[in-house]
This record gives structure tokens, sequence and C-alpha cells, in this order.
């Protein structure tokens, strides 16, 4: 049978990338998000007085065809170069980052695709010749049959799932049971993320990736390219580790506001912050891959099934390799269809 219509579960980076490419190969496809926006972790948190990057904070581009599109964006001003002031030299390879915010990088890849959010996948189910999809609450908001017009089309001829492992896995189990098994072994780990304005502090740094302590990263987030700025006012992302992440797990937001500022605090050198506004935290469960463990491919297919899976989760939590896992599946793809 001819793959003509795809669902894509998952509005990270790696399930738009895959929609785009399919898309562009002139193939109908949806991309069914439980957020209300897309990026995944590619995430910046807007209030009124500030942005914050409280996701994926910052990429590097190894490969070709990935910094084929990433120079693309660099010449509409969507990506810039970031080198902020550390203890330590910056890295030999370049750091980039998305402007106005990191979510404009998935904004950019989302661009004139169909994109059906605040809708979870609940099940894939093989009926017939096609994939049914069932949603855990009525999905109103999805593209209806144009030729009937009357129910929300739900029947596609291949599925990709793009969501984190541990979502992943009751989708792929009644179908694949191994790639479930497989995904289930590799645990994504949790951050907390604190975000702070304050009064400017006696400090030059700008970034920190420390090697003891609570901290894993912190930022200040205003020092990134085509951000708000403010003379009376830094803005600042502290990312705890996994480790002291997993300990403090269900602890309350302002234990972890309070400690988290407490560590930057020693990092910076400094006394005290005074902080302008309403300290902020956020709690990701699926934050990165569980390092060392034995990847999985940049993609999985089934050309039977005409199932698919592809993310981050399956190689190492780097933009690039959402970005190519997604490119990837989508080639699977379109071989069946040569």
């Amino acid at each position: 049978m001819t793959i003509k219509r795809v669902a894509v579960v998952g509005a990270g980076l790696a399930g738009l990338t895959c929609a785009r490419e399919l898309t562009q190969a002139g193939l109908d496809v949806i991309v069914f998000e439980k957020s209300r926006g897309v990026g995944g972790r590619l995430s910046t948190r807007r209030v009124d007085w500030a942005t914050f990057d409280h996701g994926t904070q910052y990429f590097t581009a190894r490969d070709p065809v990935f910094m084929d599109w990433i120079s693309g964006l660099m010449a509409l001003d969507i990506v810039s170069q970031w080198s902020p002031v550390m203890s330590k030299p910056n890295p030999a390879e370049p750091w980039y980052v998305a402007n106005p915010g990191m979510n404009s990088l998935a904004r950019a890849q989302a661009k004139d695709l169909n994109v059906v959010p605040n809708t979870r996948v609940s099940a894939i189910q093989w009926q017939g010749s096609q994939w049914q999809l069932a949603f855990e609450e009525a999905a109103t908001e999805i593209a209806h049959d144009t030729a009937a017009d009357t129910a929300p089309e739900t029947t596609f001829d291949a599925v990709v799932v793009a969501v984190p492992n541990e979502q992943a896995v009751p989708l792929l189990q009644p179908h694949r049971a191994e790639w479930a098994a497989s995904l289930a072994a590799i645990a994504l780990l949790p951050c907390w993320t604190v975000m702070l304005s304050t009064e400017p502090v006696a400090s030059t740094l700008q970034a920190g990736q420390p090697k003891s302590g609570p901290i894993g990263w912190w930022a200040r987030n205003d020092s990134k390219p085509d951000r708000s700025k403010n003379e009376r006012q830094q803005d600042w992302v502290i990312q705890a580790n996994s480790t002291w992440t997993e300990q403090h797990l269900n602890a309350d937001k302002a234990v972890v506001i309070g400690e988290l500022q407490k560590a930057l605090l020693a990092q910076l050198g400094v006394a005290q912050m005074v902080n302008t506004q309403t300290a902020m935290a956020h709690r990701w469960l699926y934050a990165r891959r569980t390092p060392g463990l034995a990847t999985l491919g940049l993609s999985l297919w089934h050309a039977q099934q005409r199932l698919g899976v592809c993310g981050d989760g399956l190689t190492h939590s780097r933009v690039e390799q959402a970005f190519l896992s997604g490119r990837d599946v989508a080639m699977s793809i379109l071989n069946e269809r040569s």
C-alpha cells in the first residue's frame, strides 16, 4: 500500500523535522501535540518582564546536513552564535542559540505544517489496512476529512512516534514489544529549572557548568543575543543536575528556588541577590538521556507495519540528534514510496 497519510505523535524538533521532510515530499501529514505549543524542551518562558530559555540552553552543529539548516536560519537571524563569559574557556566548537528564544528553532520548523495542539494520543490501533488513533480527550481541533467534513480524521497509512521514551512505550507495546522494551531500558533523567530576575550583581560571568554541588548549568539568559535587556535587571536560568533533582523530585518549588539560588550565589562569588520579580521553577521529568547507555540507531522503522520512532532519546540528548533522527525516519518512509 502506498503511504499517503502520516500521523506524527509529538511536536518536538524530531517530530517536526520528520513532518517537514514528508510534507515537502507531497505526503499529507498531521502532527499531534499534547501541549499548547511546539518544541518540547526547546522551550522559552515569556513573562511581562523577561524571557527565559528554561529547557535547552544552546546547541552545537557537527553534521553537515544539520549545519546547512542552521546556516539558513542564521541568514534569517533566527539563529546566532553565543559565546558567554565563563570561568573556564569556552569549548572549541561554537555554541548556537535561537532568537528571540530557543523555541524559535521549533517554530521555524513547524511553519506551515498541520500541527494539532492540546491533543494527547492515548493509543494507536491497527484496523484493517490503516492505523487508527485514539485520543485522551475529544480532539475537536483535528483537521476534518475534507471529503465528508463530518468527523475528525483519525486514520493514517503510517504513524511516527516522536515523544519521550517513557511516553512512547505504552503506544508501542502492543505492536512492537521489543522496541518498547528497548526504550523502557533507557531512562530519561529529570531536571529542576529555576528562573530569576534580579538586580545586577557584581560579576562578569554569564554561564557555568559546575562540577560539584546541586547545579548542572546556569546562565544569564539576557546575555544571549536578541533577548530582552534591562540595565536595572539580570535574568538567570539555573538548572539542577539530575542527581539533585531526583533527590528533590517532589520538593516544594519554594524550596527548590531557595536552594538553587543559594548555590548560584556561591558560583558567582557574591553575598546576595535581590529578586526584582517573583522567581519561578519548572520540573522537567524527561530532560536528558542517561549517559553511557547503548544507542538504538538514529530512528526505528518497520516497513510492514508502517510504524516508526524518532527522537534524541534513541541516541544522544542533543538538538542535532533530534533533527537527524526525525530526518532519518522520514527518509525511511520516503524510500518505501520510491
